[in-house]
């Protein structure tokens, strides 16, 4: 992470050394992640800001032909360069100050953290606070779900059916074909002498209301109307009271109202209450230090609403979902709107071909390695591991290659697979590779360029904003 600059690893490898295993889940707590991630967010475009040339990585960082550096002989000894870590302030991140940066942090603390498992979390209200404001950067500010009226997921799956496009959202291939749909015979619903047509019908009218609309709602999906209006304001200012009238509500006016009190009658007294009476709760506060911050993260969004929750691996937490959700900003160029609609229908489609996962026995391979007496287990630096498995992927595929007799296919260390001569017809067809192998090179080239990008991290040519700009 560009947060670390060294990090070890268990791993778990063959006595010979031929093959190893990074054997490591990265847990991590889902809040915590996502502020480290978004105070990454401020410090890049900072440093992009100030720094005058800002010179990008070459890549791929070695030539084709040189071999994975020896750890020993060229990292070892090298102290890395400074990571990117935001200087947190002494007062306003107390609460996160000390394990923000920490791999695993409060692994050791039962309060927070269940145990050495790393599974479960629960944080107080000044943590998730503090979370909450070092990720803003990645966070949405809408709390108002009307805001997707007609731009959510059934609204998509309908406009698919229907083989229509959303102003903005995703394009499909028709899903029901009807060639004879404009062959169709006149009835009672499309007498052109019953028809009257005082408005444009739009595509966001069919969308809305399918049945009405539309002569064949195949597979179309009903959306809400409206949720409940939202009241929260969002402030901007911390030092503001937590029960605060904001400027963008307008006061209503009691001026001109009415006055209806009657007279009393003449015999009645007014009722006093006795001097000794005190008003209940008098003694307790409108509000603490934390209640502005209980109310902020009443609305955020998940996880930053939850108190505890289970950890999740890393490659599972989305950063920038929430980004493509919404609508295209105006005023951006063509291919960022093409890149929004790519996004979006792949999010579409996944929705679609989703299914609930089938309960199946859990068989660890790793510990069935482990077991063995031809496996052993030790803790590595996570840049040695890479290198290594770098040269045993290149040593697997070239024995594949050289198996079948291929003497005139070159692999180079960078795996990319090149004839050494112009190929007659019958040496083509002998030099096919299934896509298993194709798999396995493509998995291992680049692996082998993002272990290459953190060797010359390490060796000092490059520093962790150009790496992270170049990952």
């Amino acid at each position: 992470m560009p947060w670390e600059q060294i990090r070890d690893v268990p791993v778990l490898y063959h006595i010979t050394g031929a093959i190893s295993f990074v054997n490591e889940i990265p847990w991590v707590i889902e809040p915590v992640y996502i502020a480290q991630w978004g105070s990454m967010w401020i410090m890049m475009r900072r440093e992009k800001r100030d720094r005058r040339h800002f010179k990008r990585m070459r890549f791929p960082p070695f030539d084709d032909e040189e071999p994975p550096l020896d750890y020993a002989d060229n990292i070892l000894d090298v102290e890395p360069l400074e990571a990117i870590q935001l200087e947190l302030d002494p007062e306003e991140d107390a609460p996160v100050l000390d394990w923000f940066y920490d791999h695993q942090p409060l692994k050791d603390s039962r309060k927070y953290v269940n145990g050495s498992t790393y599974q479960r979390w629960q944080f107080t209200l000044p943590m998730m606070s503090t979370l909450y404001r070092l990720a803003n950067q990645l966070l949405t500010d809408l709390v108002d779900d009307n805001y997707f009226y007609l731009f959510d997921l059934k609204a998509f799956f309908t406009s698919k059916a229907l083989n229509m496009a959303i102003p903005g959202g995703p394009k499909f291939e028709p899903l029901v074909r009807d060639i004879n749909l404009q062959d169709e015979d006149w009835n009672e619903f499309n007498d052109i002498n019953k028809i009257i047509i005082r408005q444009p019908i739009r595509t966001e009218y069919k969308i809305a209301f399918p049945y009405l609309y539309n002569n064949l709602p195949h597979h179309v999906h009903l959306t809400w109307y409206h949720t409940p209006n939202v009241v929260f304001i969002k402030t901007e200012d911390p030092d503001l009271p937590a029960f605060y009238f904001d400027p963008l509500i307008n006061p209503i006016s009691h001026r001109h109202s009415v006055k209806s009190q009657e007279p009393l009658p003449d015999d009645d007294e007014e009722f006093e209450l006795p001097e000794s009476v005190e008003p209940f709760l008098k003694e307790t506060p409108l509000y603490t230090d934390n209640t502005a911050n209980g109310i902020a993260l009443l609305w955020a969004p998940r996880p930053f609403n939850l108190r505890s929750g289970r950890t999740r691996r890393a490659l599972d937490i989305p950063l920038v979902k929430n980004w493509y959700r919404e609508h295209c900003p105006a005023g951006q160029p063509v291919k960022v709107r093409v890149s929004y609609q790519k996004l979006l229908k792949y999010y579409v489609l996944n929705a679609l071909k989703h299914r609930p996962p089938k309960a199946q026995k859990k068989r660890y391979l790793f510990r069935s390695f482990k077991a063995t007496k031809f496996f052993q287990s030790t803790k590595l630096d996570w840049v040695e591991v890479g290198l290594q498995v770098c040269r045993q992927g290149y040593n697997m595929l070239n024995l594949l290659i050289h198996r079948k007799n291929l003497n005139y296919l070159h692999l180079d260390y960078n795996f990319n697979l090149k004839p050494v001569k112009t190929l007659t017809t019958k040496e083509r067809k002998k030099s096919r590779f299934g896509n298993a192998f194709h798999l396995c090179r493509e998995v291992l080239r680049l692996t082998k360029l993002v272990v290459d990008s953190h060797v010359q991290y390490r060796l000092g040519n490059v520093d962790a904003f150009q790496l992270s700009d170049g990952l």
